[in-house]
């Protein structure tokens, strides 16, 4: 059905709308802020964490808690790095790819390789994630959908709180904090500290952190806000697998085996400033105003090597920098008029991202020998203007309509500048090249009150994420690798539909909240390389649409009222994810990174690797005595493919995990104590598996081959919170 048509619905709808007032309706949708999501008028499946649930919940990364919410696949290799996909798509992809998820931090779309996030736990007050399609409010790279997250508040009270968490592998972390608030003002200022030794093999963090909000408000109409937060972490590596199962079976760290991780000595210095105004006007219409600058600077080694020819990698060849600034404006206007509420914003901003390595030894890799002092320096510009748009209308007492569009205008600029040795003569080249893209997406659904407390609702959505630069011009950045440029990938785009009910059942005298819902997305022209997802040998590498993908799904989840002495809450996944059309799919075998011995598969309809068709989180709350809660959990899901040729199938597992704390008065201050453990029974399983080559050049595709993230096993925690 051509957008046209639905315009035509949509507005067919207005025109016969009774013109007579229905009662207030809002619009809630923003870039800017996490607004409340009123759940009798919100189309599309939104899943919200509160402050409290993260507090109880007390992750040591974000996929602790975003595995508590149906269709989302967080895998977890080490430290706080979390890959982030939503209903299996962009599945394939697992090293430095987006994987179509736009991450939004206090209204700013961040910049994260591969959907991988990382940030300070301990400053979020709420997650808000939006499935499907959800480019019709953050444009690009919002293919599958998108995780708002809310940092803490300033709030009008006075309050003072210092947290401290030791636990295994040496884990420390230590928070304070500082609240005020008046009449005229009110802030927040947190400080943390962070250290962990790490399971794994060279898997050392330390992480320090300051940030804060101060909110001034100007007049009983409108407010400013100021926020800054300023992070500096170290990682010694991004180590969190070993190949092959018999290696995770016999040293899942991954410690002395002779095979180094791809970085090392990974140091960030994060800084993010933003400036929010925000106004109510008398006749019920607000205005919003949010501008901000983010620098994320990032030194670390790479590419270790054989440097003497005994087999074992003996160290680090490149020094990198990648230095990344985003910085824009945005302004949402939101209004309402009889059974009509809308909003517009205005999205205007820039992302540079300067990449650059220098060589540190001479050394032979690939077919290639690479000298000590050649160096590359890269200068990516991605500059983003955009207009968007709701409306939403109350046609009867019972039905809503909503209707979402957007329009992007993004300019790729981008400079590579190389230093290169022949071996004889040193030279200089550069290139520079401009790109453009033009976008449009939309959003149209609606809502039906079965009754007071069940509504129906359905939508279908639009997601789109355009090529990189790097993949349009992938021989200028590595000829050695890559045989050709191709400037003409199609955008990666995707169409979402859905379809369920949400609502509040009363059984034995408990509240409990539901919402089940039905979804097929369909992915269009994958952008990937010819030849296979990381396939690097033979003479036609490039980047191009490889295929098409569909995912079709339910998703479940239940809630009991936490008020009662014992409450629950339950999310269960159902996901079928395939490839609906591929070229021909090819492995790298023996020998590593040539085309000699290659083999070329018909993936066709093969399911796409890390989606298991089952996954189910329940955690229950049990107050055992009025200062007392014990929260056991229980996480399991069925078994998947790590591979796109489906070769090879990892088990299911289940872990389960008990909290227990203790809540009392010290001094006329609330202080709670508590301890934790994970993988309560001590169960070996395997987070993650990544497979795409013969990694142990035996000639074969299979298990002994993947890159295999190991549970570090059943760990502890204990510490306290006080409050004052």
């Amino acid at each position: 059905m051509s957008k046209k048509v639905y315009l035509s619905i949509f507005c067919a709808l207005l025109m016969s709308a009774n013109a007579a007032d229905l009662g207030i309706v809002n619009v809630e949708s923003s870039t800017i802020s996490d607004l409340a999501t009123d759940k009798k008028t919100e189309v599309s499946t939104v899943n919200t964490i509160d402050e409290k649930k993260i507090e109880i919940v007390d992750p040591k990364n974000i996929g602790e808690v975003l595995n508590t919410i149906p269709g989302i696949t967080a895998d977890v290799r080490s430290g706080e790095t979390v890959e982030i996909h939503i209903r299996g798509v962009g599945q394939q992809e697992f090293m430095w790819e987006d994987t179509g998820v736009a991450v939004v931090i206090d209204g700013v779309p961040v910049l994260q390789n591969g959907g991988k996030v990382k940030l300070n736990l301990d400053d979020i007050e709420s997650i808000k994630v939006i499935k499907g399609g959800a480019s019709y409010l953050y444009g690009r790279n919002a293919l599958a959908g998108a995780i708002m997250i809310t940092t803490k508040k300033a709030k009008n009270r006075n309050e003072n709180s210092v947290k401290f968490e030791y636990g295994s592998e040496n884990y420390n972390d230590l928070v304070a904090s500082l609240i005020r608030g008046t009449d005229k003002y009110s802030f927040i200022l947190n400080a943390n500290y962070r250290y962990t030794d790490g399971y794994w093999d060279m898997s050392q963090l330390e992480d320090k952190s300051a940030n804060g909000k101060f909110q001034y408000y100007l007049d009983d109409m409108s407010d400013i806000t100021v926020g800054a937060n300023i992070e500096r972490k170290y990682e010694e590596s991004s180590r969190g697998s070993v190949t092959g199962v018999s290696a995770a079976q016999t040293n899942p760290t991954g410690a002395n085996d002779g095979d180094l991780p791809w970085n090392s000595d990974y140091y960030s210095d994060i800084d993010k400033y933003f400036v929010t105004y925000n106004r109510d006007f008398e006749n019920g219409n607000n205005l919003r105003v949010n501008t901000y600058y983010y620098q994320d600077l990032y030194n670390f080694l790479s590419s270790p090597q054989d440097l003497n020819g005994d087999g074992l990698d003996d160290g680090y060849t490149s020094d990198n920098d990648e230095d990344i600034k985003q910085y824009g404006v945005k302004s949402e206007y939101r209004g309402e008029k009889n059974n009509l509420a809308y909003m517009f914003g205005l999205d205007l901003g820039q992302r540079d991202l300067d990449d650059s390595w220098n060589k540190t030894a001479t050394y032979r890799s690939r077919g290639r020998r690479y000298y000590k002092g050649e160096s590359s320096e890269s200068d990516t510009a991605a500059k983003n203007s955009a207009l968007y748009a709701e409306a939403k209308y109350k046609v009867n007492e019972k039905f809503t309509a909503v209707f979402n569009a957007r329009a992007d205008y993004t300019t790729f600029d981008y400079d590579v500048f190389a230093h290169d040795y022949n071996g004889t003569t040193w030279s200089d080249s550069s290139i520079s090249r401009t790109t453009n893209f033009s976008n449009f997406s939309y959003r149209v659904g609606g809502t039906y009150e079965l009754n007071e407390k069940n509504i129906l609702y359905a939508n279908i959505s639009t997601g789109f994420r355009n090529p990189r630069v790097y993949e349009l011009y992938a021989h200028d950045f590595d000829p050695d690798r890559y045989t050709k440029n191709n400037t003409e990938i199609d955008t990666e785009t995707t169409f979402n539909i859905e379809a369920g009910v949400r609502g509040n059942k009363i059984v034995s005298n408990t509240k409990l909240s539901y919402d089940l819902s039905i979804y097929q997305i369909d992915t269009k022209d994958i952008i990937g390389k010819i030849g296979g997802t990381y396939y690097s040998g033979g003479t036609n590498v490039y980047f191009d649409n490889i295929g098409d993908a569909r995912s079709r799904g339910v998703e479940f989840s239940l809630k009991s009222d936490k008020r009662k002495k014992l409450a629950f809450e339950l999310a269960y996944t159902y996901l079928d994810a395939y490839y609906t059309s591929h070229k021909p799919f090819t492995v790298d075998l023996t020998p590593i990174y040539r085309s000699t011995g290659d083999k070329t598969y018909d993936i066709n309809g093969n399911q796409l690797p890390r989606t298991p068709h089952h996954k189910i989180n329940i955690m229950t709350y049990l107050k055992i005595a009025p200062k007392w809660m014990v929260v056991p959990s229980y996480y399991w899901q069925s078994s998947y493919y790590a591979d796109e040729t489906n070769f090879v199938k990892m088990p299911s597992y289940g872990v389960a995990n008990l909290l227990v704390k203790y809540n009392t008065k010290v001094k006329g201050g609330d202080l709670e104590l508590f301890a934790r453990a994970d993988n309560l029974f001590d169960k070996q399983y395997y987070r993650t598996v990544y497979l795409f080559s013969d990694r142990n050049r035996d000639g074969q595709l299979d298990a002994e081959d993947g890159s295999i993230t190991v549970d570090p096993g059943r760990v502890f925690y204990v510490g306290f919170k006080y409050k004052f």
